[in-house]
């Protein structure tokens, strides 16, 4: 018979109380980059990959796995490989969207903030908490919706850990390195690495994410038309990123 995994009692612990409820945790979710210097416990993590394996996938096949990457050597390894990389297209997004000009210029901007907060996520990015690769089984010839199998469950993973006071950042920076990942995880022929998702207790906060007005993005019965109850909540903060409405 193989031999069972020291859990070091994991499996009699119930999971661990979340912080906050579904539809704030929805809403508040934010990206986060910033990371304070601590490790996440076994059991949070546990928690986090377990609501991760929750979520729907074709067929109910569950073709997702997860390499997670802590402090290990090959951990050591795969930061700064993907540190790397991160930071030759950040380098290369940061000029091509002249980010240090126009409001880009004015450090106050929102611009302005973004581009500190990233630079510093690349810089750092060796010195992420914990690294997780989630990766797709492939049964079959690659499909234009074969993602509707994984990235569900990488939403899972990211909300779980918000609900654990915890906050992520999901990227697909390993593509530039995929082969040298390959080789340094063994990763079969036949996966997928589906992106990059780093994991952390943040160092500032989460808080309501500014998106679209819902009546910009929500119609009813055609194209362009506005439902009359897609109204958003009172005190809803706003953003102009992104397409405008009638696109």
């Amino acid at each position: 018979m193989p031999a069972v995994p020291d859990d070091g009692g994991l499996a009699e612990t119930p999971l661990p109380p979340d912080t906050v409820g579904l539809l704030e945790g929805l809403t508040t979710t934010r990206t986060i980059r910033r990371y304070r210097d601590e490790p996440i416990p076994a059991d949070a993590l546990r928690a986090i990959l377990f609501a991760a394996t929750r979520a729907p996938s074709g067929s109910n096949r569950q073709p997702f796995r997860f390499v997670v990457l802590r402090d290990g050597p090959k951990a050591r390894a795969a930061k700064r490989l993907i540190g790397d990389a991160a930071r030759r297209l950040w380098g290369a997004k940061r000029a091509a969207d002249a980010y240090d000009s126009g409001s880009g210029s004015n450090d106050s901007s929102p611009k302005a903030r973004l581009a500190r907060t990233m630079q510093q996520f690349v810089e750092d990015f060796e010195h992420v908490p914990v690294l997780i690769l989630p990766c797709l089984v492939r049964y079959r010839e690659p499909t234009p919706t074969e993602g509707a199998s994984v990235y569900p469950a990488c939403e899972n993973l990211l909300l779980a850990a918000r609900a654990l006071g915890y906050g992520g950042a999901f990227s697909g920076w390993n593509s530039v390195v995929d082969a040298e990942l390959r080789e340094l995880l063994g990763l079969p022929d036949g996966t997928f690495i589906a992106g990059t998702i780093t994991l952390g207790r943040p160092s500032g906060r989460h808080g309501p994410v500014r998106r679209r007005p819902l009546g910009e993005v929500v119609y009813e019965e055609r194209w362009g038309a506005a439902a009359d109850w897609a109204v958003d909540p009172p005190g809803t903060a706003f953003t102009s990123a992104g397409p405008p409405p009638s696109v």
